[in-house]
């Protein structure tokens, strides 16, 4: 074997640190170019100005390769020797399709086995490889990386789309007991005579399965009770519900909010005690990635996060509008295009499609509908197969519909060319949903509720040249962006492309009333203008550019 290294001027190769610097040694495939013009400026900004920060939050619009950008920021600090590096995604779907991006760009990463082989990796603990896994193996209270005092010292990691991951932080903390398990009875019977001093009826629609009511357990008799519910509790911690909250809240459940329904109990801290995961919270950096987003005070409550990293994210200025998405709302262009008139139409399968039409819907239950007109519903554990059939064109004949999945999942170019979100979308838990309902006009909560609709428009549109028509269906969906109440919590792009949407089903509309004798079928107006999309019809893309300009 030849020794390269005797011929060079010098024995040891050092290793680049600047980031941007690296992506050009990087043994990349040759399916990959140059860094994005909007990618150099971050890892430069970065290096330049920001690399010392322990709090960084990294805001850019969906599409624009943040994950390449967290992964060189994470090989930065390899390089430069600083420690152990992880890069954390919120589902496993985002796992495989994050290491899938490391391999095309030829990034050294490893993942924690399965099985026997599940501990963490020595190339990872060696300061070698970065470790790429999702947000459950890190946040649970049998995590491998370590609770309380004894946890495995990191010095950078990032969190990818960290919206999705506070549910997933919040979830980690949660005690969920469902009603078939003997533990439900106990603990119902303890509150019992509370719970009726709260709300006749609807503990009576408790009593009687009401799955959608619930009830909260008064705190002060919470307070009260504690100590027989920890004794409960603690009898039964080996339990699935109960066994991987247990360690994180088993000292702390006075301090925690109780639920009741007809269906679980749901038992959660008033604020998540992130500091147990000392993985997180006594890293040196920690990176936050998010779409850009008009309110991220949220991390300071959840995270943990300094009140500077909020006031001042890392993003890109200067970025004007990308992609195009023609935001459709069928029943302001014919009053009957409603939901019900809708679903058939996009539901059913057709063997001649030649791009993807996905659905995203607010629970199973809603998907239903979907289905027993002809689409797939897709299951957890089905996620990663049915969104690669679309990314291969391998299935683009089935409408694939998900269930509460609005963020974590890429659909470009032909795999979603229509999508459409049938909903307004709703909290994931008891006590979301409560203080929903009592701060229904809080600016907060509509700021949640505006994030996760950003979050589904924007799984079709990709990059910067990738097109998409979005339909919106559900009464309060449409109440909500159309509102200038709550549409004032979109991104100003998002808001534009809402105003752009009910620019054309004006003008749809009226021309429509101005041809009703020959269009006597009202899908056809909805279906013309969709294909001037679809279709890349000059003067509908010289309309977008213009409105998008504008801004």
């Amino acid at each position: 074997m030849v020794d390269f290294k005797k011929r060079l001027g010098k024995q040891a190769i050092e290793k680049k640190v600047n980031p941007v610097e690296i992506y050009e040694e990087l043994d990349r495939k040759s399916e990959t170019g140059p860094l994005r013009p909007v990618q150099a400026k971050i890892l430069s900004e970065w290096w330049d100005n920001r690399k010392g920060d322990k709090d960084l939050i990294l805001k850019l619009p969906t599409g624009h390769g943040k994950t390449l950008i967290g992964l060189l920021i994470l090989q930065s600090q390899l390089n430069q020797k600083k420690g152990p590096c992880l890069y954390v995604c919120p589902n496993k779907h985002l796992v495989e399709q994050t290491c899938r991006e490391a391999d095309k760009f030829g990034i050294g990463h490893v993942q924690i086995g399965l099985g026997s082989d599940n501990l963490l990796p020595e190339e990872f603990l060696n300061s070698e490889k970065i470790l790429i896994t999702n947000i459950q193996k890190v946040f649970n209270g049998k995590s491998k990386f370590g609770i309380g005092g004894n946890f495995q010292k990191v010095d950078t990691i990032v969190l990818d789309d960290s919206h999705a991951c506070i549910d997933c932080v919040k979830d980690a903390f949660k005690i969920e007991i469902t009603k078939n398990n003997e533990i439900y009875l106990q603990i119902f019977q303890l509150f019992e005579e509370y719970l009726q001093d709260q709300g006749e009826g609807s503990f009576l629609e408790i009593k009687e399965d009401g799955n959608d009511t619930y009830l909260p357990v008064p705190y002060w008799i919470w307070e009260d009770k504690k100590q027989e519910i920890v004794e409960i509790l603690g009898r039964h911690k080996q339990e699935k519900e109960i066994t991987f909250a247990w360690p994180l809240v088993k000292d702390r459940i006075g301090t925690c909010q109780c639920f009741i329904s007809g269906k679980t109990i749901e038992i959660t801290p008033f604020i998540s005690p992130v500091d147990e995961f000392g993985t997180f919270s006594k890293a040196n950096h920690r990176i936050l990635m998010s779409a850009t987003t008009q309110n991220d005070s949220f991390f300071i409550k959840d995270f943990g996060f300094n009140i500077e990293s909020v006031k001042n994210p890392l993003t890109h200025k200067s970025e004007k509008w990308w992609g195009e998405k023609m935001i459709l709302i069928p029943s302001l262009i014919r009053e009957e295009l409603e939901r019900n008139k809708m679903i058939p139409k996009f539901a059913q399968s057709n063997s001649k499609r030649e791009f993807g039409i996905v659905v995203i819907t607010t629970s199973f239950k809603r998907a239903e509908t979907y289905k027993t007109c002809g689409a797939t519903i897709c299951k957890p554990e089905d996620i990663f197969e049915n969104v690669n059939n679309l990314k291969t064109g391998e299935n683009y004949s089935n409408t694939l519909v998900l269930a509460n999945r609005y963020d974590g999942i890429d659909l470009p170019d032909d795999s979603c060319r229509i999508l459409i979100i049938d909903s307004l979308p709703y909290a994931n838990c008891l006590s979301d949903e409560y203080e929903k309902e009592c701060r229904s006009n809080s600016a907060l909560t509509n700021i949640q509720i505006a994030q996760k609709i950003e979050q589904g428009l924007g799984r079709s549109v990709r990059g910067e040249k990738d097109y998409s028509v979005i339909i919106l269906l559900g009464n309060d969906l449409i109440q909500f962006v159309k509102s200038k109440q709550t549409s004032q919590f979109f991104s100003m792009q998002t808001k534009k492309q809402i105003e752009i949407g009910l620019e054309i089903a004006k003008m749809a509309k009226e021309e429509n009333e101005e041809q009703q004798a020959f269009y006597k079928d009202p899908l056809h107006s909805l279906t013309e203008v969709i294909n001037q999309c679809l279709q890349r019809d000059e003067g509908w893309k010289e309309f977008y550019r213009e409105k998008m300009n504008s801004i």
